[in-house]
């Protein structure tokens, strides 16, 4: 199966990190250090060497000693500034934004708070970020579900609903989640017998219980709903990202092409990045997302 495109690039960047800060090792070291085969980390090198600056003249592209290449040792030259990510202000503003909501609901780890700081630092000339919380969570009910979480044990709650019906259940927790600006806790619910995801607002009491957790979590992370269909898209091989983030999705490699199957809970989301990669698509099923994905292309025609 091929590599998929994050993992990959997560890597490729770690490779000229750890060079910066450590200096030249080999193959074999740096595919222990990223648990990979030293020849993965001979291809990271030969595509880290074709990559670097808009304009991708020989000065703008990284350069590692050719001569240590040859003899299995990677020596960085030149990282063209790889390591320094610079924000331009409305960037910055708007990560202090996706932060800060975080930090609101409820469900930012620990070092949201020192990131945030960092940021507004950095950034001290640029329009400020205020989140307007639209409702309260409680950081002990939020501290009660991630102890439970580590330590994969069961928590009693008492949980208010959207008509204001207050009722007692017992849930496994498996994760918190933020969805436009809330907080989330998607859990396995004893009373209710199935999965749940509860608002960390709507939850008025938890403690947590010594009962083990015994249902898995759900096999896609985050907050998901459940798909109204499946979709199968036939796209060419340069476009496999588009499709890797899917929740649940299955990909399979036929020729030049990789075929994506997944399931579509909200089709405006998935046609979105259909549209993205439109000139790369060779089929799309069925026929109800086909005409979702006709109807935002001709809508983008019309208003270009």
């Amino acid at each position: 199966m091929a590599e998929r495109a994050v993992p990959r690039l997560t890597r490729l960047l770690g490779i000229v990190t750890h060079l910066e800060e450590h200096g030249e090792a080999t193959f074999d070291e740096l595919g222990r250090h990223f648990g990979v085969t030293a020849d993965t980390i001979r291809q990271d090198i030969d595509t880290l060497w074709c990559s670097g600056l808009p304009g991708y003249g020989m000065t703008d592209l990284l350069d590692f000693d050719a001569f240590a290449y040859d003899e299995g040792v990677a020596r960085l030259v030149n990282s063209q500034g790889v390591r320094q990510v610079r924000l331009a202000p409305g960037e910055a503003v708007a990560l202090m934004g996706a932060l800060a909501s975080m930090i609101a609901s409820g469900t930012a780890p620990e070092a949201a708070q020192g990131a945030l700081a960092a940021l507004g630092a950095a950034v001290a000339d640029a329009t400020p970020v205020t989140v307007i919380a639209s409702s309260s969570v409680d950081p002990a009910v939020v501290a009660t579900l991630r102890q439970a979480i580590d330590a994969k044990v069961a928590v009693d709650v008492a949980y208010v609903d959207a008509q204001d019906r207050r009722t007692d259940r017992v849930i496994e927790p498996h994760r918190l989640v933020t969805v436009d600006g809330a907080g989330y806790v998607e859990c396995f619910c004893r009373r209710a017998g199935d999965y749940r995801t509860l608002r960390l607002d709507r939850i008025a009491r938890a403690e947590a219980t010594t009962s083990p957790v015994e249902a898995k979590p759900r096999a896609t992370q985050g907050f998901t709903l459940e798909p109204a269909y499946t979709a199968t898209v036939r796209v060419r091989r340069a476009s496999r990202w588009a499709f890797e983030d899917f929740p649940g999705v299955e990909l399979r490699e036929d020729g030049d092409d990789v075929v994506a199957t997944f399931g579509v809970a909200n089709p405006a989301v998935v046609v979105a990045r259909l549209l993205a990669v439109a000139p790369n698509l060779v089929s799309v099923e069925p026929a109800e997302l086909r005409a979702s994905l006709r109807e935002s292309a001709e809508a983008v025609l019309a208003a270009g």
